[in-house]
């Protein structure tokens, strides 16, 4: 985190004037990662915000965590592959993972600061739909249908087919957030930005995520 904050310091020595005050809002985009009880994944989203007040922006946002939490999905996994190698004499190996889209809103203070780096703190609620999804891969023994194929294959969709295995029902849930982070001025109306988030998703088992973002963001 210190090494973070440290380069950003460095870019901004040579960077262009502090983004004035006059502009009336930003747009950009960002990708990073996100660290959850049971995983760390890639996180991307745009965000756009409009200037409210002095230093005060309303701001909404669109994203994905590619996998937050996959041992809501692994128990069910582990059953179907464990019955089909006792029942059918089919060996595969399973894997769940719950990518979640969100969407949110709030507020995003920039702190006042006489030089070229604008540090700021945000606030959000939203929602998150967790779309929890398994895959299966082939080892040995006869597909329900009756047929073999090879090692490696993917045959989810035959298993789904089948009957034998059914995707979990994807879900919504609110979501708070709240973060900060430093953007840094390149050019006119150009600047980067890194950030620190941390997200609360109120699913049926609450999941705590929190990452780092860094983006690249057109303010007009």
């Amino acid at each position: 985190m210190k090494a973070i904050w440290l380069a950003a310091a460095l870019v901004a020595l040579g960077a262009a004037p502090s983004m004035a005050q006059t502009e009336r809002g930003y747009i950009s985009g960002a990708g990073g990662f996100v660290v959850s009880p049971e995983t760390t994944s890639g996180d991307i989203l745009i965000e756009g915000g409009v200037r409210v007040a002095p230093h005060l922006s309303v701001y909404g946002n669109f994203g994905q965590y590619h996998n937050l939490q996959p041992s809501d999905v692994q128990p069910v996994i582990d059953s179907t592959t464990a019955t089909l190698s006792d029942n059918n004499g089919l060996d595969v190996v399973g894997n769940g993972r719950v990518p979640a889209w969100y969407s949110g809103g709030g507020l995003r203070f920039e702190v006042p600061m006489r030089s070229r780096i604008a540090p700021y703190a945000l606030g959000g609620v939203g929602f998150a739909r967790l779309t929890p999804n398994a895959e299966f891969t082939y080892t040995s023994g006869p597909l329900p249908d009756g047929t073999t194929t090879t090692a490696g294959d993917d045959v989810t969709s035959q298993l789904e087919t089948a009957g034998v295995f059914t995707q979990p029902a994807a879900s919504n849930s609110f979501m708070f957030t709240l973060g900060g982070g430093v953007a840094v001025p390149v050019a006119r109306h150009w600047a980067v930005d890194a950030g620190y988030r941390f997200s609360r998703i109120e699913a049926d088992t609450p999941i705590n995520a929190q990452g780092m973002t860094f983006g690249f963001g057109y303010r007009f």
